[in-house]
């Protein structure tokens, strides 16, 4: 069993993403990994051992980023989180005002540019009219291959703007070049212990 927002109810997009997030949290705890029917202690547990709700936002051309998005959730809701993956697409800077904790997956396309899925959004942080995000939080992993000129630009890009529009930093950005694996590892763990410190 899976539970789910119907498509139909009326939230607006904040309430939403948090409210999937805390539906991941509770469908995580209910249906382990393997597949296995959850059992009532271990529920109790996550729910015991809950903290605030984070959003991970990836954006991505070849899906590695939403791969990293999806293992972060996984590894957040085990220690108690309420993890939510949202694609950049479905979000706008005005989403980010609502957002407490914000961690950013990208890769870098092209020239230095945005992944496809998160031209929008890049696009309405570096508007003129951007809104102030003096409440959110956020971390920043950027994907990018160092043989190329513009290395992990987008990444840099979403770092200095969030923190241009008065965001504050959970941790510094981390860089992959080319394997991801080790970075998202130290990355996850300057997290974790950033939560914890605060």
């Amino acid at each position: 069993m899976s539970l789910k927002i119907p498509e139909d109810a009326p939230f607006t997009g904040p309430q939403r993403y948090w409210l999937r997030g805390f539906l991941d949290g509770i469908n995580n705890a209910l249906v382990p990994a393997d597949g296995s029917p959850g059992d009532e202690k271990n529920t109790t547990e996550v729910a015991a051992g809950s903290k605030e709700p984070v959003t991970i936002a990836w954006g991505s051309q070849t899906g590695n980023a939403e791969g990293l998005a999806k293992k972060l959730s996984k590894k957040l809701s085990k220690a108690g989180f309420i993890p939510t993956v949202a694609d950049m697409l479905e979000l706008t800077a005005t989403d980010v005002t609502a957002i407490e904790n914000l961690l950013v997956i990208t890769s870098t396309y092209g020239e230095g540019e945005p992944p496809d899925n998160a031209t929008a959004l890049y696009s309405s942080l570096h508007a003129e009219d951007a809104p102030d995000l003096a409440a959110t939080r956020y971390s920043v992993l950027a994907l990018g291959d160092s043989s190329y000129e513009n290395f992990c630009k987008c990444g840099f890009d979403f770092d200095q703007r969030l923190d241009a529009l008065g965001a504050t930093s959970l941790a510094p950005i981390v860089t992959c070049d080319g394997d991801y694996e080790e970075p998202f590892e130290i990355w996850s763990g300057h997290l974790l212990e950033a939560f914890a410190a605060t």
